[in-house]
């Protein structure tokens, strides 16, 4: 059987390599929703076989990726990165990298663990892009930096996030944002499948390995649904409507 689709491909091939996934489908036919507690129990299992590593020799994602994710999140957002150094807030250093015509560098967030104490919440000089969770800045931005806040999806089925935002699940990383033009929130579709599963919205990320995440399920997902952007036609996730 030829697999054509980005997701039937990472399904089956988690089910050829990944122990998590292999025993799952073993013991009850089927791939239910991986929670962020489950995936946490069993990292080492959501290795592929041929990838699996100690924990204390896991070397981690490689940086690019990550940056890569931003980058692509960014500009579902509306928000050009070529000439602007890009900051994101973080809980730990990691060296700057070079790419897309910009410099990706980290702000440690306040919560982070140094030897000189509390962090102080340092801005950056402008031109730049600051990413990081709302009211992360004490007072306004200085001139020429702006801005961009991330949120998960536990707190949008709270309170709708602004167009221009990024989704980012500390676990999944960054899966999408909202659009500055349609306000709906759409989806990395290059990274991230969606679909409804057991009443709520579970991903599949069609370039991760290491971890392998297959129908993971953020905090937040029975409030949303998969449909299609009406403006643009690509995937979105739009609020479950309360029955009247």
């Amino acid at each position: 059987m030829r697999l054509t689709q980005p997701y039937d491909r990472t399904v089956h091939r988690a089910l050829r390599t990944v122990p998590h996934y292999r025993e799952r489908y073993a013991a009850t036919g089927t791939l239910p929703p991986l929670t962020r507690d489950e995936a946490r129990l069993r990292r080492h299992l959501l290795m592929p076989l041929d990838a699996a590593l100690l924990p204390r020799r896991d070397p981690g994602r490689p940086p690019r990726d990550h940056v890569a994710e931003l980058r692509e999140a960014l500009r579902i957002a509306g928000h050009p990165v070529r000439g602007v150094d890009v900051y994101e807030v973080a809980r730990s250093l990691r060296d700057p990298v070079r790419a897309y015509g910009t410099t990706w560098r980290v702000l440690l967030d306040a919560t982070a663990e140094t030897d000189g104490g509390p962090t102080r919440r340092a801005l950056p000089e402008g031109p730049a892009l600051v990413v990081g969770d709302p009211g992360w800045a004490d007072g306004p931005y200085p001139d020429g930096v702006v801005g961009v806040a991330r949120f998960g999806l536990a707190a949008a089925a709270v309170a709708p996030p602004a167009p221009g935002s990024l989704w980012y699940e500390p676990w999944l990383g960054y899966l999408g944002a909202v659009a500055p033009d349609c306000g709906e929130l759409h989806l990395d579709t290059a990274r991230v499948h969606a679909r409804a599963l057991d009443g709520s919205t579970v991903l599949t990320l069609l370039r991760r390995r290491r971890p392998t995440f297959v129908h993971a399920e953020p905090e937040g997902g029975g409030a949303f649904r998969p449909e299609r952007c009406p403006r643009h036609g690509g995937p979105v996730l739009r609020p479950v409507r309360s029955p009247r």
